[in-house]
């Protein structure tokens, strides 16, 4: 499976913030798109998902345009986890029973396969042991991971993320991106818009390095540290240690 965004222009109204991406994303990979507020990470993130139409340009899998697929089929290959949730009043259980929708016929009546399906992803993601709290009682990480069974019981084979563990506690971070490798590890291709540059070095196959628009740099961890493009974006120097495996930075 092959993901291709061919001069890929997007924005809002008469406002354009995409200018001419173009990349190639390949099966079960783990991309990260990193870059300054305001350079249109999650625009990209929304386009490539079929979520918002761009000016030009195309996004394929294995050659077929996301923008013409019919829902139900691009909800079966592409699952989203964007940063405007509202939990509500559903339970965890009934959050995650959403991700089965584009496999159901009508009227909606779930069948063994999804209850076991459901049930699967919240062992994975590990919130079994709240899944009939409300979602609004449960900390940030708590949900965050609720949303991710969501995810898993939707079963695609693509999955687009939204700062996926941004405000949350360390500890929460590092299960998430765990949990994220795992789903990499199940055969799916993950791509998400991530600020910590530290878990984005350190989980990625590779970066997507962008500024005021543009695509300026694509290349594994050690490519981007190598060009220095960091210091570009940011304007910090970067230090890895082979001994810890860490990335370090600091403002110049």
């Amino acid at each position: 499976m092959v993901i291709r965004l061919e001069n890929l222009c997007g924005g809002y109204g008469r406002k354009q913030v995409l200018f001419d991406i173009n990349a190639e994303i390949k099966t079960e990979e783990i991309i990260s798109i990193v870059g300054a507020n305001g350079c249109g990470k999650s625009t990209l993130l929304e386009i490539a998902s079929g979520l918002m139409k761009p000016i030009s340009g195309n996004v394929t899998v294995d050659g077929e345009d996301v923008h013409s697929m019919e829902g139900k089929k691009r909800a079966k290959l592409i699952s989203v986890l964007s940063q405007q949730k509202s939990p509500g009043v559903l339970t965890v259980r009934a959050l995650v029973y959403h991700g089965r929708f584009p496999y159901l016929g009508y009227p909606r009546r779930y069948t063994d396969e999804d209850r076991q399906i459901v049930e699967e992803a919240m062992q994975i993601a590990g919130v079994s042991e709240f899944a009939d709290e409300s979602l609004s009682e449960l900390s940030g990480g708590q949900q965050q991971k609720a949303y991710i069974a969501m995810l898993i019981a939707q079963n695609t084979k693509i999955v687009y993320m939204d700062e996926p563990v941004t405000f949350l506690d360390i500890n929460y971070q590092l299960e998430l991106m765990n949990l994220i490798k795992k789903m990499q590890k199940s055969g799916k291709t993950v791509i998400m818009v991530i600020h910590d540059l530290n878990l984005a070095m350190t989980y990625s196959d590779r970066i997507m390095a962008m500024k005021d628009g543009r695509l300026i740099s694509m290349g594994t961890p050690k490519e981007i540290y190598e060009k220095g493009v960091l210091g570009e974006l940011f304007g910090i120097e970067t230090h890895y240690s082979e001994k810890e495996n860490q990335y370090f930075f600091k403002k110049l």
